[in-house]
C-alpha cells in the first residue's frame, strides 16, 4: 500500500518535470528563432537606410553629369565661360555629393542620431580627403580584377559598437572621363592650374577609379532588438509557467468535471420535472383559453339579446306611451300626462344605458390597432362638434399642438369624447367656462390632462369616479349615464397606461392619464 501511494505521487511528479523540460527546450529554441529574425531585421533596417543615401546621391550624381555639365560647356563653347575656368563647386560632381553629405550628417547630428559614414574611396584622388585606407584599396583592386563582383558587405565592430559596412564601385572610367582623368597635358588648362600634382590623372578606360564607401550604424536597431527579444523572451518564460502550472491543474480540473457531470444530471432531472410542469401549465392555459373564448361568445350572445331583445320592449312601451299621449291626451289630466313623460324618459335613459353598456363590451374586447394618433388634432375636432351642438354657449377651449402618441385611434377618441364631453357638460352653469387639453411631465413622464372649471367634485368621492353606473351628481343636475369614465379608464388600462382624477368642489375637475 505504500509503495503504491509512493509510485503515485512520483508518477505526477515525474510528468511534471518531463512537461517543464519540454517548456524550457522550446521556450528556449523559439527565442533563438526570434534573436536571429530580429537580427535580420536590424541588418535590413541598416541596408534601408544605406540604399536611402546611396540612391540620393545617385540622383545628385545625374543631376550634375546630365544637366549642370552640359549647361557648363554650353556656356563654355559660347564664350561665356573662359577656357581657364574650372570650379569643384559647380563642376566636380564627387565634391559636391561630399560636401551634401556632410550637410546631412549635420542635420543627423542635430536631430539626434548617429552620423552615416560615407567616402568616395579612390587610390589615387585629388583631394586627400578621398584618399582610400587600406581595406577600400583593397576592395578597389578586387573589383578591379573581377567586374562580376557587384557589392561587398560586412559588419564591423568600430569602438564598441556594430555598423553594416557596404561597399560599391561607383566610378568607371568612361572615354569621356579621359578629358579630365587621363593625361595630365590633355585636362583643361584651369584643372591643371587648380591641380597641380598628379592626383586624378593617370587613369585608363574601363578601370574603376573610385568606389562608394558607406557605414551604417546599427545601434539604434540593436536596441529595438533588446526590448522586442526581452519581451518575447519574458512573454515565452510566462508561457511555460502558464503551462507548467495548467499541467498541475488538470488533476483539479478532471476532479471538478466529475462534479459537474453530476450537478448536469441533477439538472437535467430538475428540467425534466420543469418540463412536466410547463406542459401541465400549457394544458392549463389552453383550457382557460377555451373557457375565455366560451365566456367571450356568451357576452356576444348577451349582447345581442341585449340590444335586440331588450329594445323590442323598450320601443313598445315608449311607442305606447307617446300614442296615449297623442290620441287621449285631451282625456289626461296634467298628473297623468307627467307619468306619461317620465316612462318615456325612463325608456329613453334605459335605452341609453343599453348602448353605453354595448359599448363598454366592445371596447374592453375588441383588438388595439396601434399607430401614431394626433390627438391635438382630434381634440379641436371634438370641440368644434361640441360647439356645432350648443351654439348658444361660449366656451373657451385651450388645446396644446403636438400632441403625438402610438395607440388605437378609435378607442383614443372614445377617451377625448368622453372626457372634453364630460368638461363641457360640467361646465354647463359656469360662466366664461374654460377647457384645457395639454401634456406636462411628472416623474420623468409626460402625461396628458383634461382641465376644466366646472362643478367639479369631493375628492372623498375620487374613488367611485372611474367605477360603471357610478354618479356624483343627480340627473336633474347633468344628465348622463355613470358609464363613460369606466370605459376611459378601461381603454387607457388597455394602452398600458394609468388615469386619476383631482377636483374640488365649484372650481373644477382635472383628469391626468398617459398612454
Amino acid at each position: 500500500m505504500g509503495a503504491e501511494s509512493r509510485s503515485s505521487v512520483s508518477q505526477p511528479g515525474r510528468q511534471y518535470r518531463k512537461i517543464a523540460v519540454v517548456v524550457l527546450g522550446v521556450t528556449f529554441v523559439v527565442a533563438a528563432g526570434l534573436y536571429h529574425l530580429a537580427r535580420l531585421y536590424v541588418l535590413n533596417e541598416a541596408e534601408r537606410n544605406i540604399q536611402a543615401v546611396l540612391l540620393t546621391h545617385k540622383g545628385l550624381h545625374r543631376y550634375i553629369q546630365e544637366v549642370m555639365h552640359p549647361v557648363f560647356y554650353s556656356l563654355r563653347a559660347e564664350g561665356m565661360v573662359s577656357e581657364k575656368f574650372y570650379a569643384p563647386e559647380i563642376f566636380s560632381s564627387t565634391f559636391i555629393v561630399r560636401n551634401q553629405h556632410k550637410a546631412y550628417n549635420e542635420e543627423r547630428t542635430a536631430a539626434g542620431l548617429e552620423e552615416i559614414y560615407y567616402k568616395m574611396a579612390a587610390l589615387n584622388p585629388r583631394n586627400p580627403v578621398n584618399k582610400a585606407d587600406a581595406l577600400e584599396e583593397k576592395l578597389i583592386r578586387r573589383f578591379n580584377d573581377n567586374k562580376e563582383i557587384k557589392d561587398y558587405r560586412e559588419v564591423v565592430r568600430i569602438n564598441g559598437k556594430d555598423y553594416l559596412y557596404v561597399a560599391l564601385p561607383f566610378l568607371v572610367n568612361q572615354e569621356r572621363c579621359m578629358k579630365c582623368h587621363g593625361d595630365r597635358e590633355d585636362a583643361p588648362l584651369g584643372l591643371q592650374a587648380l591641380y597641380p600634382g598628379l592626383g586624378g590623372f593617370g587613369e585608363k578606360v574601363g578601370d574603376i577609379r573610385a568606389i562608394e564607401s558607406i557605414r551604417a550604424p546599427m545601434e539604434q536597431q540593436y536596441y529595438l532588438l533588446y526590448i522586442v527579444f526581452g519581451s518575447s523572451f519574458a512573454g515565452l518564460l510566462v508561457l511555460a509557467g502558464l503551462l507548467f502550472f495548467n499541467a498541475r491543474l488538470r488533476e483539479m480540473v478532471r476532479t471538478r468535471t466529475h462534479e459537474l457531470e453530476q450537478e448536469v444530471v441533477e439538472r437535467r432531472r430538475a428540467e425534466e420535472e420543469v418540463r412536466q410542469v410547463n406542459e401541465e401549465l400549457e394544458n392549463r392555459v389552453e383550457e382557460r383559453t377555451a373557457q375565455i373564448a366560451a365566456a367571450n361568445k356568451e357576452l356576444d350572445a348577451f349582447a345581442y339579446s341585449v340590444s335586440h331583445d331588450l329594445r323590442a320592449p323598450l320601443r313598445g312601451i315608449d311607442g305606447f306611451s307617446l300614442a296615449l299621449l297623442e290620441d287621449y291626451g285631451e282625456r289626461l289630466d296634467e298628473k297623468a300626462k307627467d307619468y306619461l313623460g317620465r316612462v318615456r324618459a325612463g325608456c329613453l335613459r334605459m335605452g341609453e344605458l343599453i348602448d353605453d353598456m354595448l359599448q363598454l363590451s366592445r371596447l374592453s374586447r375588441g383588438e388595439i390597432h396601434r399607430e401614431e394618433v394626433d390627438l391635438s388634432t382630434m381634440a379641436g375636432e371634438i370641440a368644434e362638434e361640441l360647439r356645432r351642438g350648443a351654439p348658444q354657449r361660449r366656451v373657451a377651449f385651450e388645446i396644446t399642438p403636438g400632441i403625438r402618441v402610438l395607440g388605437d385611434a378609435i378607442l383614443l377618441r372614445a377617451v377625448l369624447d368622453n372626457l372634453l364631453g364630460n368638461a363641457w357638460k360640467f361646465t354647463a352653469k359656469t360662466e366664461e367656462a374654460r377647457i384645457t387639453f395639454g401634456r406636462q411631465e411628472e416623474g420623468g413622464k409626460d402625461l396628458l390632462f383634461v382641465r376644466d372649471n366646472g362643478a367639479g367634485f369631493d375628492m372623498a368621492y375620487a374613488g367611485k369616479l372611474f367605477g360603471a353606473f357610478q354618479r356624483l351628481h343627480s340627473l336633474q343636475e347633468f344628465a348622463g349615464t355613470g358609464i363613460g369614465l369606466a370605459t376611459v379608464q378601461r381603454i387607457i388600462h388597455r394602452h398600458g397606461g394609468t388615469i386619476r382624477a383631482e377636483g374640488e368642489v365649484g372650481h373644477g375637475a382635472t383628469f391626468y392619464f398617459s398612454v
